[in-house]
């Protein structure tokens, strides 16, 4: 027997099916557009993405116009310690890199030569001063006897003349005594400054000789510093006035990582340019109570030309650069608009603005990466990036487009 068949179902119920499916991803796809797109009050139309970005005031103070060069710091007093007379060196009383003070034995020669030709001196001293002594007793006797007429007056001029030669030749032989005593100290070699002593060249034991090429060893004063720096020559408009006139140009000595070492004042300037580099060399004395620096290092040096009076200074972070031209993004309201401007003068961190850019404007410092003239914008911070304040708000260059709050 065959079972009864099933009714089919009717077709007309699946396109309704995929209608209504269709209709409804259609609702949701328009109420998802709605929440993310906020209509704007004037024109009903949906508003662009807002970009978080962070500003600064342009503010108006005095700025400085700095120049770098690389510079070599030499040392202002540095002595070689050479012998002044010759024989073994006894011994070298200083260690290599010792601190030592005006006066102190540094090293000591065999006096024993120089002693007995001080020894010789003084006996030739006291055996002309005898003989002078005896010719001026019978200078005083001729005198006496020639109002008697008892000598003649030839004796007497001839005693007069014989005292006058044993004075001359005792006067000599205290010269030499002074000479000798002079010799017998240059033996002990002290130290003519204070400073720190370098390698030695020569060890305790070897003949020392006036004509060594090395010296004994080296003294240096590592406080009285000075730094040799050169800069181009187009420069030397700006520096010579200011140098005849006594006014002080600053500099700043830096490390490698441009950390401040010591700052000081151009002391010299020279007096031609080198025709091979184009360039002026200026030396600075520097103070050096750190003693951060040392001799032969080599420097940046930070020299300040110059300061613009009441300049309008920026961050540097601020300038943006399209086809060789410099601008900023001024924010007005919710918006930017970009603002071309003329740079007076820059450095590592700020800028000073001819124009382009007054006192007090709300300039765009970071997230300027997605703007553009016209830009819808909300300001969530007002520090350079890095900054603590900026940290602690949020700093835009995280999340590009923020919305704006409901």
């Amino acid at each position: 027997m065959t079972s009864p068949k099933a009714p089919a179902r009717p077709l007309v119920r699946r396109p309704l099916f995929w209608v209504v499916l269709i209709a409804a991803l259609l609702l949701i796809a328009l109420t998802v557009s709605r929440f993310n797109h906020t209509p704007d009050d004037k024109t009903g139309q949906p508003a662009a993405p807002t970009t978080a970005v962070s500003t600064q005031q342009a503010i108006e103070a005095d700025f400085p116009v700095e120049v770098t060069a690389l510079g070599t710091v030499k040392s202002l007093k540095g002595i070689e310690v050479r012998p002044r007379v010759e024989g073994e060196l006894l011994s070298v009383d200083v260690r290599e890199g010792q601190q030592v003070k005006k006066g102190d034995v540094i090293a000591r020669i065999d006096p024993r030569s120089y002693q007995a030709q001080l020894d010789q001196a003084r006996g030739q001293l006291a055996q002309d001063q005898a003989q002078l002594s005896t010719a001026r007793d019978d200078l005083a006797r001729y005198q006496k006897l020639i109002k008697t007429n008892s000598i003649s007056r030839q004796d007497l001029e001839t005693q007069q003349q014989l005292v006058r030669q044993y004075t001359g030749t005792v006067a000599s032989d205290k010269a030499s005594v002074e000479d000798a005593k002079v010799q017998l100290d240059y033996t002990t070699l002290t130290a003519p400054i204070d400073g720190r002593i370098g390698i030695r060249n020569v060890d305790p034991g070897n003949i020392v000789q006036l004509g060594d090429e090395d010296p004994l060893m080296t003294l240096t004063d590592l406080s009285a510093m000075s730094v040799v720096f050169s800069l181009p020559s187009r420069y030397r408009n700006d520096i010579l006035p200011r140098f005849d006139a006594g006014q002080p140009l600053k500099v700043t000595v830096l490390d490698d990582a441009d950390a401040p070492l010591a700052t000081g004042s151009v002391t010299g300037v020279d007096s031609m340019i080198n025709t091979a580099t184009g360039t002026l060399r200026l030396r600075a004395r520097v103070d050096n109570d750190e003693a951060s620096l040392y001799p032969n290092q080599f420097v940046n040096v930070q020299l300040v030309l110059h300061t613009l009076k009441g300049a309008v200074v920026l961050p540097r972070s601020a300038i943006q650069t399209s086809d060789d031209k410099s601008f900023v993004y001024h924010v007005e309201g919710d918006k930017v608009s970009r603002r071309p401007v003329t740079l007076a003068a820059d450095s590592d961190t700020r800028v000073a603005v001819a124009e382009g850019v007054s006192a007090g404007d709300d300039i765009v410092v970071d997230g300027v990466d997605r703007l553009s003239d016209g830009a819808r914008v909300k300001v969530v911070s007002h520090a350079l990036p890095g900054d603590p304040a900026s940290e602690a708000k949020g700093s835009p260059t995280g999340p590009a487009d923020a919305e704006p709050d409901a």
